[in-house]
């Protein structure tokens, strides 16, 4: 797990003679043989963040100005600014991708500001490979899905990183319940996608889960679940929003509950909560800070210059403010923009990345802008230079020589990921409150935000929240009981099997790929169809955009020489389904795995109390009730109730469900008599699940051709582990698959009625 560095106070300002933007640099009169090399360069932004950070792209212009006087080649940036609430961003992506005029070529873009609308300028910049330099574009997934694109270049760490330090912050200050508040967007999905498992991580108590913000929806009865589940008197509300205005909407609502209900409550037995309030990087912003509600913001985390290389503390004394989200950022945007310019300029014909020469299989065969920005960044060779003037004068003299730089920046140290280049790998955050200010002489009073601490994610484990964020180190592990169950068990006479994927698109690959993978790993052991009910949708082995007709794989590689017998496995050889998805409703299940075959159903499970029963479920969840019938925009829960009256109904000597789905926890509970009504565990059930009934489960292994996940860790990881072992035993297999899930809780439920974790094997359902 990361390291952060603490640092709880200001350097002073002494320091800020380090990184001076001096203006008595000696100034050389402008050769009349100067070359100019102008580059447009497009920000694509809101008007008002265009406002608030109109000082810094000053700032940075006029300090590459400077530090380019004793050039002979000089690049200028001509920047063209489009309202991102405004433009229509698909349109604007193509016209910039495709200019009418030479003199209008578009050579680089900044933005947009927010990751929900990042895409629609990437597809079009693909094509020609123009650099995308994005300050604020945060979310996981979309900087997950662009992690080999050499031209989409991100100037902050995921929100994995900010969703951890948030709760580590309210961690540091006692919490001991945490919720979440998130926006209906790719933004507001990494904060979701991640909250849970780094509250669980840290042992806090999530009190009513997560909650999706949409404008106008009532926050009461969200509320009233968390007041009903905490355990504590103060709850902490992590919020993460898209728009600023959202913020203080929230903050309103909840502050208005509180007063509502708590502060002049008559009734003695009347629960009491507190609400602290630690809001994400884009709550701080002057709209925030104008409003008169600002103060029921409390506490907020942005991505900030490096204090250690000085940018906050030059910013503050010459902006008397300390600099907004994604300002830092901009700064480096254009300073990193510059220099690539002048690389390219001074060695056209050498533009060397992780010691090789860039080249192309497909047009623009050589080497552009953003081929030569990532030559600047990834050197760590050279002289070393940072982000003010003098830094820059020396970056853009060594370059004009043909030799390499190893560049600090306002945010720190350039450190981007070894592949690309592209994706920053280390990210310093600014810990800030609420504050009000009156200058002495002045009846105004301004509200600022004020810094409480920075922290950095420096360290050799900084690549968890960009390109490796999967790979990460459990802290929780499940505490089970060494109890023996004996409920006179007739030995096993036959065995049966269910395989479901609820999902039928091409987006959802992984889930179809998964359940074709463990239907092969049943027929490895000895299933054969009479004993196997499959049912997915069958659409992807012949999908127009399969490259692979035919087949289906979760794991693959175009590396010829490889022996790995799991790589390049047709998953669909072979296989019988039974039933498309779309076919069936979902009342259909219960007579599948009860025996009760009719016309329309005539594949089903037949088993008996000497019976072994293995039920594998791959898709989407939802917080509400787990697995859903459908693919993530359906919203139809299967249901808790459900599966439950299922299995109660179904004779089995034994039964296993392994569940591959976000909050998949709702299902081991309710089998395990956690949820609801039920007293006591199913008998002689156990339930495997991916993910706790908290939070999400992560797709994994990314396939470029295809353009889509194959698979999910959790079932790769079981594949693997049952076809090299099946008398593995629970506890191996919980260990193993919670090493190798990441993202995620992998949680194992109701084994005090089934056995001990400790001797029971895979082999039960896993016999040959």
């Amino acid at each position: 797990m990361k390291q952060f560095i603490f640092q709880f106070a200001l350097l002073a300002l002494s320091l800020i003679t380090l990184v001076s933007c001096r203006d008595d640099d000696n100034v050389m009169p402008v050769d009349d043989h100067t070359e100019t090399i102008q580059l447009n360069v497009d920000v694509i932004l809101p008007s008002h963040i265009k406002m608030q950070w109109e000082g810094a792209i000053t700032w940075a212009q006029d300090n590459l100005t400077k530090a380019q006087n004793k050039m002979n080649r000089k690049v200028v940036l001509n920047l063209r600014y489009h309202d991102e609430d405004t433009v229509d961003l698909d349109q604007l992506g193509y016209s910039l991708t495709h200019p009418e005029a030479d003199d209008d070529t578009c050579h680089a873009i900044i933005g947009p500001y927010h990751s929900s609308n990042a895409m629609e300028v990437l597809k079009y910049a693909q094509q020609t490979r123009l650099p995308v330099i994005m300050p604020t574009c945060t979310s996981a997934e979309l900087q997950r899905i662009n992690d080999r694109n050499t031209y989409a270049w991100f100037l902050t760490e995921s929100d994995i990183t900010q969703c951890e330090i948030m709760l580590s912050v309210a961690q540091s200050l006692h919490a001991t319940d945490v919720v979440l508040i998130h926006s209906d967007d790719t933004y507001g999905q990494s904060f979701k996608d991640w909250f849970a498992y780094y509250a669980t991580e840290r042992n806090l108590h999530i009190a009513g889960g997560t909650q999706v913000w949409k404008p106008g929806e009532d926050l009461r009865p969200f509320l009233w679940k968390v007041v009903e589940e905490a355990e504590d008197e103060e709850v902490w509300v992590l919020m993460a929003l898209s728009n600023a205005e959202d913020y203080l909407t929230v903050c309103d609502e909840i502050h208005n509950f509180w007063f509502d209900e708590f502060l002049f409550s008559e009734d003695e037995n009347q629960k009491s909560i507190y609400f602290r309030n630690i809001c994400a990087d884009t709550s701080l912003d002057q709209i925030v800070l104008d409003s008169e509600n600002s103060y029921q913001i409390k506490l907020g985390v942005s991505p900030s210059g490096s204090l250690n290389y000085g940018f906050p503390q030059a910013y503050q004394a010459h902006f008397l403010r300390f600099p907004y989200n994604g300002e830092a950022q901009i700064y480096d945007a254009l300073s990193i923009l510059a220099l690539g310019a002048a690389a390219r300029a001074a060695t056209p014909d050498r533009c060397i990345v992780n010691g090789k020469q860039v080249e192309y299989n497909e047009k623009p065969y050589g080497p552009g802008l953003t081929d030569y920005m990532r030559s600047v960044v990834s050197s760590e060779e050279g002289v070393t230079t940072q982000w003010d003037v003098n830094g820059l004068a020396t970056a853009f003299q060594e370059l004009s020589l043909g030799h390499s730089i190893y560049m600090t920046g306002a945010t720190g140290s350039l450190n981007f990921d070894n592949d690309t280049h592209t994706k920053i790998l280390n990210t310093t955050y600014m810990v800030w409150e609420i504050v009000y200010d009156q200058p002495e002489e002045s009846d105004s009073i301004y509200t600022i935000a004020c810094p409480l601490l920075y922290l950095s994610t420096e360290g050799a484990s900084n690549e968890v929240s960009t390109t490796e964020f999967w790979k990460l180190e459990k802290k929780w592990n499940q505490q089970f009981d060494d109890k023996a169950v004996d409920h006179n068990l007739p030995k096993v006479t036959d065995y049966w099997a269910v395989v479901i994927s609820p999902s039928t698109t091409w987006g959802n690959y992984r889930h179809q790929a998964d359940a074709f993978a463990m239907y092969q790993t049943l027929r490895h052991h000895g299933y054969d169809d009479d004993h196997i009910v499959l049912i997915v949708e069958d659409n992807l082995a012949d999908d127009p955009r399969n490259i692979f007709p035919g087949e289906i794989f979760v794991e693959r590689t175009d590396a010829p020489t490889n022996t790995d017998t799991f790589l390049n496995d047709n998953v669909r050889k072979h296989a019988v389904v039974d039933y498309h998805f779309s076919q069936l409703r979902p009342e259909d299940l219960a007579d599948i795995m009860t025996g009760r075959a009719s016309e329309r159903l005539p594949y089903v499970i037949r088993p008996t109390a000497s019976s072994n029963v293995f039920c594998f479920w791959s898709g989407h969840g939802g917080n509400y009730g787990g697995p859903l019938w459908g693919n993530e925009d359906s919203k139809d829960y299967f249901g808790k109730e459900r599966i439950r009256d299922i299995v109660s109904q179904m004779d089995y000597r034994r039964m296993m469900m392994a569940v591959e789905t976000c909050y998949s926890g709702q299902w081991g509970e309710v089998l395990n008599g956690q949820w609801g009504e039920v007293l006591n565990g199913q008998p002689d059930v156990i339930v495997l699940t991916a993910a706790n009934s908290s939070e999400t489960s992560k797709a994994d292994v990314f396939d470029q051709k295809l353009g889509v996940y194959l698979s999910n860790a959790f079932t790769r990881t079981f594949r693997r582990l049952i076809n090299n072992d099946p008398s593995i035993t629970f506890y191996d297999l919980y260990r193993q698959l919670a090493r190798t899930t990441n993202g995620s809780h992998v949680s194992l439920y109701n084994a005090e009625q089934y056995g001990s974790v400790y001797t029971e094997t895979m082999h039960e359902f896993f016999p040959e």
